[in-house]
């Protein structure tokens, strides 16, 4: 209709740029169309504020004066090619009645069916966390003495970039300052080339070799590693036939697991920092006081219950629900998750850490979530509450952790990581399509 025309080809003649107001009018065909109309602009908007005014006008260019009318649509030609299809929902047989539920039936049973086969769950679909570990109650970590520096390393880890429980242990190396001292695999996941599992190793360092490494301890994947430390238990051609989990510290001198547990991981690392700097006269009052202690003598039991709360209610609440198959058990876990940050929120309003007036481990397990909250947790997990800038006392505490200690930003690769999820994890993210994820350092930026 005319009242959904744009007329310009009378003013066009005179070679000016027009000034047009946006006017919204129903459509006759289907829900709104857009209609352009000079004569109308200044009846329809000269009463509203200027701010509202100047949002709506439209600069139009210049035309020839053969230029065609055309109405302004908001949608678009079909293209000349498009994927293949049954039709079966326009064909109308069979009857959309019995089509659609059927669907849904046999895609929620593939779906649980594959939710089950990856991770554990009770009969009401909640999400189980299994204990994977092996080894058990581990030595402390020898520190070398003399001439043992120079013969190689004794112990190796495995972490890999997406993983929080890993993310939280490389960052405490970093922070204590081991990087020097226990040598590092970033592990890549590719659940497509690893024998069990989704972990495979990258090439393996040729300073490892000279060692006298093993080779299945720096070639193939984390299964071959697992098969190797378990060898002398397995039958000859049998494979270990538990989970391949990381982070794993292994004992490359015997070829021997020391644990795989990320907390165990991290009061080790802790006690060997400590005791190397008192080995190596770091021990005066002003080292002692610079130096970083993860775990603090005389508070580890209040580590532990904060370790204990913050895991049920966040750092495993966002897994349980993600994995969760039934609505009571999702909406179980999302009621911890709320709980959660409601209490951080307010336990950081008046503490500059969760634990003491330090930094601890606590706050690298809390780091290792926090940083994926916003664009894994909350988009593919479900995991409610906004995000992380709607709890001002929350970011501050992430910024003032960043600022004060900033080889964190390095000891992840935010977008592979949060990525990692929507690839990998096809099950809840069937089209593997995965959203823009920013750095670290964008992400803090903006909290």
């Amino acid at each position: 209709t005319s009242s959904h025309r744009l007329r310009t080809k009378t003013m066009v003649k005179h070679r000016h740029p027009i000034i047009l107001g946006l006017c919204l009018s129903p459509s006759r065909t289907a829900g709104f169309g857009l209609g352009l109309s000079p004569s109308s602009t200044h009846a329809r908007y000269q009463n509203l504020p200027d701010w509202s005014r100047s949002s709506i006008i439209l600069h139009a260019t210049e035309e020839s004066d053969d230029a065609p009318s055309s109405s302004s649509s908001l949608y678009q030609s079909l293209p000349s090619k498009k994927p293949w299809t049954f039709g079966i929902l326009t064909s109308g047989f069979p009857p959309q009645q019995l089509l659609v539920p059927v669907v849904k039936f046999v895609t929620f049973q593939v779906w649980r069916l594959m939710m089950n086969e990856l991770v554990t769950h009770d009969e009401q679909g909640r999400f189980i966390r299994e204990s994977f570990q092996a080894g058990n109650n581990p030595s402390p970590l020898e520190v070398p003495v003399g001439d043992e520096a120079n013969s190689g390393p004794k112990y190796k880890l495995y972490l890999g970039n997406p993983c929080p429980w890993c993310h939280r242990v490389k960052s405490a190396m970093a922070l204590l300052d081991l990087e020097n001292d226990i040598p590092v695999t970033m592990l890549i996941d590719n659940a497509e080339k690893a024998s069990k599992g989704g972990w495979i190793l990258p090439d393996p360092s040729p300073q490892l070799s000279k060692f006298g490494v093993a080779d299945e301890l720096i070639k193939g994947d984390l299964a071959g590693v697992y098969n190797y430390c378990y060898r002398d238990i397995l039958e000859e051609g049998e494979r270990y036939g538990g989970r391949c989990t990381a982070p794993l510290l292994v004992d490359v001198k015997s070829g021997k697991i020391v644990t795989n547990e990320s907390n165990e991981i991290m009061v080790l690392l802790n006690d060997y920092s400590r005791r190397k700097r008192e080995q190596d006269g770091d021990s005066t009052a002003s080292n002692i006081s610079s130096a970083v202690d993860l775990r603090p003598i005389g508070i580890e039991e209040e580590l532990d219950k904060a370790t204990e709360l913050w895991f049920n209610l966040l750092w495993n609440g966002a897994y349980r629900c993600g994995f969760a198959t039934s609505q009571i058990a999702y909406d179980e876990a999302a009621s911890d998750v709320l709980k959660g940050l409601a209490e951080m929120n307010e336990h950081l309003a008046s503490n500059l850490y969760l634990v003491g007036d330090s930094i601890t481990e606590v706050d690298l397990k809390n780091f290792a979530w926090v940083t994926r909250h916003d664009y894994a947790y909350t988009v593919i997990f479900k995991s409610p509450g906004g995000r992380i800038s709607q709890y001002p006392n929350i970011a501050s505490y992430v910024k003032r952790v960043v600022y004060e200690y900033p080889s964190l930003v390095d000891t992840l690769d935010m977008p592979d990581a949060c990525g990692s999820y929507y690839r990998q994890l096809f099950m809840l993210n069937f089209g593997r399509i995965v959203p823009y994820i920013p750095s670290v350092r964008e992400w803090v930026a903006g909290l």
